[in-house]
């Protein structure tokens, strides 16, 4: 009787079993050659990785109901291994483990309006969390103690 459980949960396991992320190539971006990133242009799925301690830079662009950008970029260093996994047929998503998703939750950002220094008008502060938490209040608390605490 149980052989029939069994038997009945099997194509369950199989159609589980083949439902992992996406595979598609892996490049590094902090050491990638030009050459290696012309290469996977063309791919439906990509794993850029990156490795703690992985500088790289990054140009920001903003369009549509604003504009602008930054003149330069600027530094994005890696803190622990992830990848941003593109996808042609779907949107941009992030992996800790190099073999699943992580949960939306896991890239939040938060803009605050803030008074200039020079008193003139108003500024903006853009948080951009990527966390395995999925806690972006948590961790900006951990930043915010050990920066006083470093004081």
């Amino acid at each position: 009787m149980w052989w029939s459980v069994v038997l009945g949960l099997l194509p369950l396991a199989v159609f589980l079993g083949g439902c992992g992320a996406p595979s598609g190539p892996h490049i590094r971006v902090a050491t990638a050659t030009p050459q290696q990133l012309a290469e996977v242009e063309n791919e439906d799925v990509v794993w850029y990785e990156f490795q703690p301690g992985d500088v790289v830079p990054v140009q920001l662009l903003f369009l549509g109901a604003v504009e602008g950008g930054s003149q330069a970029p600027v530094g994005f260093r890696a803190k622990q291994r992830f990848f941003f996994v593109t996808n042609k047929n779907g949107p941009m998503q992030i992996s800790f483990d190099g073999r699943t998703f992580a949960n939306p939750n896991s890239s939040q950002w938060v803009i605050a309006v803030m008074p200039r220094e020079d008193g003139k008008g108003g500024q903006l502060g853009w948080v951009i969390y990527m966390g395995e938490s999925g806690d972006p209040q948590a961790e900006l608390q951990k930043l915010v103690e050990r920066h006083a605490g470093s004081q």
